[in-house]
């Protein structure tokens, strides 16, 4: 499976990388919705989108993503205090949005389920 990750920030997306690839999973990273779209383009096999939501571009990234491909499933994650940030994700599309706080012990879990 090919997996779409967007996450500013250095640590978590390197563990939650990690973690993909141990599932033999192919990751690729993009920050920003013009290098996700290239991503895109090259790769129209990808399934999912693991996305943080906070920092750059999260948000627009998912608007984005549902837009130009509403097939592909995401998990979004973001601080457990940010309702509203939630509230926005699932209106977009993201079909499960997590606290920050569980994304790297439980994000192959929920890669796993919304793709079987």
């Amino acid at each position: 499976m090919k997996v779409l990750l967007s996450d500013s920030n250095l640590i978590t997306s390197s563990k939650v990388s990690s973690l993909l690839k141990s599932q033999g999973w192919e990751v690729f990273s993009a920050s920003r919705w013009n290098k996700a779209k290239e991503i895109l383009e090259a790769n129209p096999d990808i399934e999912a989108a693991v996305i943080n939501l906070e920092g750059f571009g999260g948000i627009e990234l998912l608007e984005n993503l549902k837009k130009e491909r509403p097939d592909i499933k995401v998990v979004a994650y973001c601080g457990h205090k940010n309702i509203q940030l939630q509230t926005k994700a699932k209106e977009l599309g993201a079909e499960t949005v997590v606290p920050n706080s569980v994304i790297v012990s439980s994000v192959v879990e929920l890669v796993k389920n919304l793709t079987s």
